[in-house]
C-alpha cells in the first residue's frame, strides 16, 4: 500500500471509532440520573459499597467501628453558569471512551496488524484480550479502591476548623475521572513489560534485582494516597506490587520466547495481513 492507501485506510478506522464513542457518548448523555447520582457521585455517599466493605473488612480484623464511615464532609457547588452542562459532555465522553476501549483497541489492530510478520500477529493478537482485561480490572480497582480511599482521605482533612470543604463539581470529577483512567493504564505494566522484554530494554533478572526499590516506591505511593493507616495503604500497595511481579513473569516468558523461536525465513518478512476493505 501507498502512502496515501494507508491514509485513507486509517481515515476510516478514526471514523468507525468516532461513530461509536458518538453512539455510546448519546446513550450515556441520556442517562443522567443514573450516570451521576449512582456512579460518578457514588464515592462521595458514606454508603457506598467499598465503605461498607472497609467497615466489614475492619470488623473481621477486630477494628470495630474505626473503618466504617459515618459521614462524608463534603458538598459539592456549581461555580460556572454553564458548568453542570459542560461537566454532564464531558463525563459522558469518559465514559463514552472507557466502555468504547475494546472497541479502540480492535481498531488500533486492525490498522496496524498488516504490519507484522505471520510469528509477530499472532503473538500480538494475544495480547488484545490481556490489554482489554487489564484496562477494565484497572478501572474498577480506581474506582472501588483508589477514588474513594483518597476522596474519604481529601474530604476529611482539614487545616483548620474554620474551614469547610465546599469542593466545585468541576474539581471532584477530574479527580475521579483521571483517577481511575490512571488506574486502567498502570495497569497495563504487564503489557507494557512485554513489549519493552521483546526489544531487550528491560529483562527478567534487572526486575528481580531492583525488586526491593519497587516495593518501596510502591509503598510510598500507597501512603501519600491514602490516611496514615496501615490497612489502607497495604490495600492500594498490595496489587501494585503483584503487577510488578506479574510484569517480572511476563518478561521471563517473553524472553524464553524469543529463545526457542526460529529465524524468519525469507518470505516472512512481509507481512501476508491485508486491511480489510472498507
Amino acid at each position: 500500500m501507498g502512502f496515501m492507501e494507508h491514509l485513507d485506510a486509517l481515515r476510516a478506522h478514526l471514523w468507525r471509532s468516532v461513530v461509536v464513542i458518538f453512539v455510546l457518548m448519546l446513550g450515556l448523555f441520556s442517562q443522567k440520573t443514573w450516570v451521576f447520582d449512582t456512579v460518578l457521585l457514588g464515592p462521595k455517599n458514606p454508603d457506598f459499597v467499598s465503605y461498607r466493605w472497609l467497615c466489614s473488612l475492619g470488623q473481621a480484623l477486630g477494628q470495630g467501628q474505626t473503618w466504617c464511615v459515618e459521614a462524608m464532609p463534603l458538598q459539592l457547588v456549581n461555580l460556572d453558569l454553564t458548568g453542570q452542562l459542560m461537566q454532564h459532555l464531558y463525563v459522558s465522553f469518559f465514559g463514552a471512551v472507557v466502555l468504547g476501549f475494546p472497541y479502540l483497541v480492535w481498531e488500533t489492530w486492525r490498522f496496524l496488524s498488516p504490519a507484522l510478520r505471520d510469528r509477530e500477529f499472532y503473538a500480538a493478537r494475544r495480547l488484545l484480550l490481556a490489554v482489554m482485561l487489564l484496562f477494565f480490572g484497572g478501572c474498577a480497582f480506581g474506582y472501588f479502591v483508589l477514588a474513594p480511599m483518597s476522596i474519604l482521605f481529601l474530604s476529611n482533612y482539614s487545616v483548620s476548623s474554620q474551614v469547610i470543604n465546599t469542593v466545585s463539581l468541576g474539581s471532584f470529577v477530574s479527580t475521579l475521572t483521571m483517577t481511575v483512567l490512571t488506574a486502567g493504564v498502570i495497569f497495563e505494566l504487564p503489557v507494557l513489560a512485554y513489549f519493552l522484554g521483546l526489544v531487550g530494554l528491560i529483562n527478567a533478572p534487572w526486575m528481580r534485582r531492583n525488586r526491593r526499590y519497587a516495593v518501596v516506591a510502591n509503598m510510598v505511593l500507597a501512603a501519600l494516597l491514602t490516611p496514615s493507616d496501615i490497612g489502607g495503604m497495604l490495600i492500594l500497595a498490595i496489587p501494585m506490587i503483584l503487577l510488578y511481579e506479574m510484569a517480572i513473569w511476563v518478561v521471563a516468558a517473553s524472553a524464553r520466547s524469543k529463545e526457542s523461536s526460529i529465524d524468519p525465513s525469507p518470505d516472512d518478512t512481509t507481512s501476508n495481513h491485508d486491511h480489510e476493505s472498507t
